[in-house]
């Protein structure tokens, strides 16, 4: 059995919330959260609205439909053969619909074992699987939450060496540690002007007190665990 953590929750909008309970079915069927929700809900330093399910297993599209209670007011954005997009809508004058991902035959495996929460809804990546996606990530696109959030996964104790590390293990060739470092302290580009002195600062010494990466091996091509 994997340990448990008590998820942020406060940085769910309410119609995130509600449909919580129902998220219950994607910790049987093997699926992990990833993206920035999964990093907030574990370092709970930023509102994130989007869900995103990772499985190593072809996308089961009819078990989702059938075992998602809200699946049935969903509209489809993406229908391929190994992603599915759905759009929740929700009521009030506060409301925003709510985007759920999944996402199937993911090959990149994990460094580390998942966390079921507390309540038993989720698996969720950890920190060291988030940093490592995220250090990816800012080689794809400018995108200030993206930065954010690699703050918030070495302040709650994933390294940045090891997080290099990680990627490399995890993307071989695809990833470029030196790029990754070099991104991490230029910050001209997309909406990065939006960072805080502090947060530009903690990144730039983050990267310049890198010297040497760790050896990191892949523990298992199975992103889920089961129990």
């Amino acid at each position: 059995m994997n340990h448990t953590f008590k998820p942020c929750l406060d940085i769910l909008p309410p119609a995130q919330k509600r449909i919580w309970p129902a998220l219950r079915f994607t910790r049987t069927a093997g699926y992990v959260l990833y993206g920035g929700t999964a990093v907030a809900l574990r370092c709970g330093h930023r509102v994130s609205v989007d869900f995103d399910f990772f499985s190593h297993k072809p996308l089961n599209k009819t078990e989702i439909f059938s075992e998602f209670s809200f699946s049935r007011e969903a509209t489809v954005l993406q229908d391929q053969p190994h992603t599915l997009t759905l759009l929740i809508p929700t009521q009030g004058p506060d409301a925003n619909d709510v985007k759920l991902s999944f996402f199937g035959q993911i090959g990149i495996g994990r460094v580390n074992t998942p966390n079921v929460t507390h309540d038993g809804v989720l698996q969720v990546a950890s920190i060291e699987d988030l940093l490592a996606t995220k250090l990816k990530v800012i080689l794809q696109r400018v995108e200030a939450k993206d930065y954010r959030d690699i703050v918030a996964l070495i302040t709650a104790g994933a390294g940045l060496p090891a997080g290099l590390a990680a990627a490399n293990a995890m993307y071989g060739k695809q990833f470029q540690p030196m790029e990754s470092l070099k991104a991490l302290t230029f910050f001209a580009d997309g909406d990065l002007d939006t960072l805080t002195a502090a947060e530009k600062n903690f990144l730039i010494k983050a990267a310049g007190s890198v010297r040497n990466l760790p050896e990191v091996t892949i523990v298992s091509y199975e992103l889920g665990v089961q129990g």
